[in-house]
């Protein structure tokens, strides 16, 4: 016997039919009654439907009104779907919940994967729906939207599509208010007491009518007269205000929704005369409203409201149907922010900071007036995110945009453009240039000291950090520069500020703009020559007390086709500008321990160590354990004689990842060196927990050692450290006798300078080795 599906008893793989709600002929009957089905087409629908297609970005959306046996479209955008079988319709099985209704691939859903609209026209993959429902509760059909694309609706999606749904339950609720209407009556002899006496009790029955037909309205409903005196209101209407319905009869409209400026058709004692200038209930009737509406407990609510007009006898009335839309309004500011405003900082984005600088580039010129942007960069930010981690530096940059907009007017624009880039709109500076640049250059003089005041960051306040800032900056004035032009100009100048160390500020010079493009070109040639093997390893020897060579260090160069041989100084900087980093960091892992290997095959050489420097980016990669493997493995270099040399800075704030990176390769017998000790911010913290075989004491002390004692002490501190933690320690930079032996009396067991040799080439280093050993 084959499987039955627990759910009503289908068997699995065949379409499933759309059960009948238990109020169906209830529900008829209010379809019918709605005046909706098989009617022409209305603007007020087609209007939403257009709005919801553009929103969603789907390819078809309908207002589906399911009658007995089919579903028809009252409005549609998209796919020509007018009728559908009610028994294939998603729109069957969508009125059977409350809840938006979707169904993310139909093709993965048991229930739709061989629906004739999936497998043919209109090939539906995605659907959702939100019921639309009478105003006696009743569900008439569906605002549906669907695509032969899978989709998934977020959050925001899901509120939209309801509060579309419920536009259209609006406008049948109008539709249905307006059809209130009192039937004329014969005139009668009012003289009679019994007519009077019957006339007052007809009215008081009608009134009783109206009230329960409002009172099943789900919305709130108001009905005014003329001088907009609260007549009559639903029980929607007295939750929604919180007053009861005897508080509010004969009080004002107005008292409820205080912002709005209307004015009552007819004042009291006036006849029915318009007053010049004023605004009546009858000239908004028919157009939807927004204003602020105020409650019993004095809290204050966003409302949408329309009025209808119709008489009772010979009798205005003004139907208002009220509806609560603080939810949507809230939900309107969030999206509203999301698309103009960094959520980090909540500064202006790149996209709002363009429309403020087309509109202040306009102003300055209608009004002759200077302007200014700067486009500023916080030097070495990369560094703190890579050391302490994206957290830390998220919050720096929220304490540098608090900063930045202290420093500003109030009518300046501050904006995020992205990382840690900033950019500020100066206006109103004058018709004079050089007292523009005098204001612009003070503001950016007060901005760059802010920034390089110390941070304190960390959830405890106790990571302190002191960056700079590098700060381009271009005036404008009557030009006709494009937004774009102007951006490009002042980040020009930015990249010239950095270029000259940071901490600076660079006004646009033209001469720039061909710096720019012959960098960009720059760029593109290392790229190749990464491609075409245009870069090469150079060695340096490294010896120790005995002057006996013991390792190398790798040093990259690039054989540039116009410039020569360029040292690294001269393009990893540009390598880091254009994400070259991580690949020339592989590039000369790769070819070093290649050569390792080779040397490991020659007896003379296979004790040389290889130290080769390794960038932040590079050791901050999640795998950067498991690839140093890897490649270790490919070239069959012995791990114990690798060196890997870090910065301080790279371990500024030792992290659990960094450390088991590094455990993870001692264990293999991976050596650390720290390069350039002395020159950041040592901590002994990470002397003790980090697994560091080597100290390398920066070529800086070396050289000044003979000339300044503060390098001497520097010098001898740090071998002594590395003596009593048992650490090794090599000097760089050595290039004479007399620094050699006074680095040698201090204790120092390794050297590396000039003194011993020049960065070779491979085959001319293996020869230099060679007559080193030859000589002794």
């Amino acid at each position: 016997m084959e499987p039955v599906n627990e759910i009503e008893g289908r068997e699995p793989g065949r379409m499933q039919k759309p059960a009948k709600p238990d109020d169906e002929l209830q529900r008829l009957a209010a379809l019918r009654a709605s005046g909706l089905l098989d009617s022409p087409s209305e603007e007020r629908f087609d209007r939403l439907t257009r709005l919801a297609r553009q929103l969603f970005g789907v390819e078809t959306v309908l207002i589906s009104l399911l009658d007995a046996d089919r579903a028809w479209s009252k409005s549609r955008q998209g796919m020509a779907v007018c009728e559908t079988d009610r028994d294939i319709t998603f729109c069957g099985h969508a009125i059977l919940t409350d809840d938006i209704f979707e169904v993310v691939d139909t093709l993965e859903d048991e229930r739709f994967f061989d629906n004739p609209l999936v497998v043919g026209t209109p090939f539906i993959r995605f659907y959702a729906a939100a019921s639309i429902t009478s105003t006696s509760g009743h569900k008439l059909g569906t605002f549906c939207l669907f695509d032969s694309a899978p989709r998934r609706l977020s959050v925001e999606e899901r509120w939209a599509l309801r509060d579309f749904a419920n536009s259209v339950e609006d406008e049948i609720a109008l539709s249905a208010a307006k059809e209130i209407k009192r039937v004329r009556r014969a005139p009668v002899d009012r003289r009679s007491g019994l007519t009077a006496r019957w006339r007052k009790t007809s009215l008081e029955s009608e009134k009783e009518r109206v009230q329960t037909i409002l009172d099943q309205i789900i919305d709130s409903m108001i009905l005014v007269d003329p001088a907009g005196k609260i007549e009559s209101l639903n029980r929607a209407a007295v939750d929604m205000f919180g007053f009861t319905r005897h508080e509010l009869l004969g009080k004002d409209l107005k008292a409820l929704m205080p912002d709005f400026p209307f004015r009552p058709l007819q004042e009291p004692g006036q006849t029915q005369q318009r007053v010049p200038g004023s605004a009546w209930i009858s000239d908004i009737v028919g157009f939807r409203q927004e204003t602020r509406a105020c409650k019993k407990d004095r809290s204050a609510i966003d409302v949408e409201f329309v009025f209808s007009d119709f008489r009772r006898g010979h009798r205005s009335q003004f139907l208002c149907m009220i509806r609560d839309i603080t939810a949507r309004k809230q939900l309107e500011q969030q999206i509203n922010t999301l698309a103009f405003y960094d959520a980090l900082t909540r500064l202006p984005n790149r996209r709002l900071l363009r429309d403020r600088l087309e509109h202040a580039r306009q102003a300055g010129k209608r009004l002759e007036s200077y302007g200014a942007l700067l486009f500023i960069d916080l030097d070495n930010f990369k560094q703190l995110n890579d050391s302490a981690g994206h957290y830390v530096g998220d919050m720096l940059l929220q304490e540098a945009a608090r900063r930045i907009r202290q420093c500003v007017r109030d009518s300046d624009t501050i904006s995020r453009w992205g990382g840690d880039e900033f950019v500020v709109i100066l206006e109103s500076l004058g018709p004079r240039k050089r007292a523009a640049a005098a204001l612009t250059e003070k503001l950016a003089e007060k901005i760059g000291q802010q920034l390089h005041e110390p941070f304190r960051l960390g959830d405890k306040a106790d990571i302190r950090h002191q960056c700079s800032s590098s700060i381009g900056v271009t005036l404008f004035f009557d030009e006709d520069w494009p937004v774009d032009q102007l951006l490009k100009q002042a980040d020009m100048s930015m990249y010239r500020a950095k270029a000259l160390g940071g901490n600076t500020i660079v006004f646009f010079d033209p001469a720039m703009d061909t710096a720019v493009k012959a960098r960009a070109e720059m760029g593109s040639h290392l790229r190749q020559a990464l491609r075409d093997h245009d870069l090469v390893l150079y060695y340096q020897v490294q010896v120790d007390a005995d002057n006996e060579p013991d390792g190398a260090e790798a040093l990259l160069r690039w054989r540039h086709p116009a410039k020569g041989l360029m040292l690294p100084a001269d393009f990893l900087p540009l390598a880091e500008e254009c994400q070259l980093s991580l690949p020339l960091g592989q590039w000369v892992l790769q070819t070093a321990c290649e050569q390792l290997a080779r040397w490991a095959t020659r007896p003379e050489l296979a004790h040389l160590t290889m130290a080769v420097n390794i960038s932040p980016q590079q050791f901050h990669q999640p795998d950067f354990a498991d690839t140093v493997s890897e490649i270790l493995d490919a070239t069959g270099a012995r791990p114990d004689r690798l060196k890997l040399e870090l910065s301080e800075t790279m371990l500024l704030h030792v992290s659990d990842s960094s450390l088991a990176k590094m455990q993870a390769l001692e264990a293999r017998g991976v050596m650390f060196s720290l390069d350039h000790f002395g020159k950041g911010q040592s901590s002994l913290e990470y002397l003790k927990t980090l697994p560091i075989e080597q100290l390398k004491i920066d070529r800086s002390f070396i050289q000044e050692m003979r000339d300044e004692a503060s390098d001497v002490i520097i010098a001898r501190t740090i071998i002594a450290l590395g003596d009593s933690m048992g650490i090794r320690v090599i000097a760089e930079g050595v290039e004479s006798d007399a620094n050699r032996a006074m680095l040698l009396n201090m204790g120092c067991g390794g050297f590396q300078g000039f003194l011993y040799g020049q960065p070779l080439p491979a085959a001319e280093f293996e020869r230099a080795l060679t007559v080193m050993d030859d000589s002794r």
